[in-house]
């Protein structure tokens, strides 16, 4: 909890700025093990989680079942890039997902499709103490992790059609709600 406080603060803040969930549709974009979608569909929302990664997918499965909210959840296995909803959703996140994403613009704009209302997304920080570390422990392991400036972030969301309402820092993270702009 002491060096990943950052990862704390980041559910807290998705779950603060989620605010009243109950009549939410809301999509989790790389979904992962289901932590965010489990809670939100306990708040009440209609969750979809999205992940390419069926072994991620299987234990947010197993974790909505096991937290009685089964029925309230669906999930997808597809790189947000490939999928083509029928529906779209009032509040999107991606939470964990853009260490992982070299070029974010094509994801951005896809989820700019599906976004209705509030984007949420939290990016890692270039120049940070621990980014240098974790740069070089998953390259060992033979997994490139990208890290952005506050610039980058800011400039990607604007490509992809997105007004920033705000961009919190915690610790390692940068933390950024936006929502969507009217299509040109």
């Amino acid at each position: 909890r002491l060096l990943r406080r950052d990862m704390y603060q980041r559910f807290d803040w998705v779950m603060r700025s989620a605010g009243d969930a109950s009549k939410l549709q809301v999509c989790d974009v790389g979904c992962g093990s289901g932590r965010f979608v489990s809670v939100l569909a306990q708040r009440g929302a209609r969750v979809t989680g999205l992940d390419f990664a069926p072994q991620m997918l299987a234990l947010a499965r197993a974790l909505v079942a096991e937290n009685g909210v089964a029925e309230r959840c669906s999930f997808v296995e597809s790189d947000v890039l490939n999928w083509n909803p029928a529906e779209k959703f009032d509040l999107v996140i991606a939470i964990g997902l853009w260490d992982y994403v070299a070029e974010p613009l094509g994801r951005l704009e896809k989820i700019r499709q599906i976004t209705t209302g509030r984007f949420l997304s939290a990016w890692p920080r270039a120049g940070t103490w621990r980014a240098a570390l974790r740069k070089r422990r998953l390259k060992m392991a033979g997994c490139p992790v990208y890290f952005f400036t506050q610039a980058e972030v800011e400039n990607y969301l604007r490509q992809a059609g997105f007004s920033i309402s705000s961009i919190d820092v915690y610790g390692q993270l940068f933390c950024v709600e936006a929502i969507p702009l009217a299509p040109k």
